[in-house]
């Protein structure tokens, strides 16, 4: 009951035939509604997922409504995906006539992400499409306003696309913090002193802890009354706190550990320069008052022109 062909190895209209579904399936409604589009189909966990020309998409869309047998009257979500040498745009259907599903797929290259828009057959694909075409650079043609949701307009780069001025950051930054912790956690074993204000007062805390304990257990072993416990115990806690203040104004200030200097590190200096070029070119274009796409252009020639320079 699975697939045929991975769309990802044989494009649509390859020679490779679709594997059969179980009689009856979805796949079979779409193919009986559009004989003439060519398009191949793959069951995922979720849905049958049908992959169709991006030429084909919008007449494949209409009948995923219109057609009888389909009956599509909710579109459940939208979503991208990218690919580095190609763009994908996933549209999940639902209908509640017939309680059937299923998912439309259609890809375009990254640099001509233009896409037909399906805010005309389900109005929820309004917003969708909006957030889509900022975080992915989709353009939806005939959408009736595709202004930002999310960030502002003109931003200079699509933050889910893995070619985005961070991405190669995200990629390790979660490895990066742990390997911090567990360097802090180290280096704190092997010299005895806290790392961090929070550690050194978690440490003290627990030290104040102890004092408070053995002076309450004396003062009850000498039969002390509440108050005299009370003012036993504050006693305590004010000898144990100029104890530990002597020895730190006394002491000279340790030196900081030697910062490593790895690969990580020289990612983090040149993703802070993006975001500096990023800024200051996008203040640039503003101020010249160009449009947002000139202001998408010139972003991407100042980030060429800084990793050239890097590179250099």
């Amino acid at each position: 009951m699975t697939q045929e062909t991975n769309p990802e190895s044989t494009p649509v209209g390859g020679e490779a035939a679709v594997a059969e579904l179980p009689p009856g399936s979805v796949y079979d409604l779409f193919r009986e509604a559009l004989p003439g589009v060519q398009m191949t189909a793959e069951q995922t966990g979720l849905d049958v997922a049908v992959t169709v020309r991006r030429e084909d998409l919008l007449q494949v869309m209409q009948a995923a409504r219109d057609d009888e047998r389909l009956a599509f009257d909710f579109l459940r979500s939208l979503s991208g995906v990218d690919y580095l040498d190609e763009l994908e745009v996933v549209y999940h259907l639902y209908s509640y006539r017939h309680d059937h599903s299923a998912a439309i797929k259609a890809r375009c290259p990254p640099d001509d992400a233009h896409m037909p828009t399906v805010s005309h057959l389900w109005q929820t694909a309004n917003w969708h499409e909006r957030e889509a075409a900022e975080m992915f650079g989709f353009v939806f043609d005939g959408h009736p306003d595709l202004r930002p949701l999310l960030t502002e307009e003109g931003l200079g780069y699509y933050i889910l696309r893995k070619t985005h001025p961070l991405a190669e950051i995200e990629e390790w930054q979660e490895d990066y913090l742990k390997a911090a912790e567990e360097a802090v956690v180290q280096a704190a074993a092997e010299t005895g002193v806290p790392m961090d204000e929070r550690a050194r007062k978690i440490e003290m805390a627990q030290k104040k802890a102890v004092v408070i304990k053995k002076a309450r257990e004396e003062a009850r072993a000498k039969g002390l009354s509440g108050d005299e416990e009370k003012a036993a115990v504050q006693a305590a806690i004010k000898a144990f706190e100029e104890e530990a203040a002597a020895p730190a104004e006394a002491a000279p200030a340790a030196e900081a550990p030697p910062k490593p200097a790895d690969d990580r590190a020289a990612k983090i200096a040149l993703a802070q320069k993006k975001a500096a070029v990023i800024k200051k070119t996008r203040e640039e274009a503003r101020a010249k008052g160009l449009s947002p796409e000139e202001e998408r252009l010139a972003v991407a020639e100042a980030l060429k022109a800084l990793s050239a320079e890097e590179k250099g």
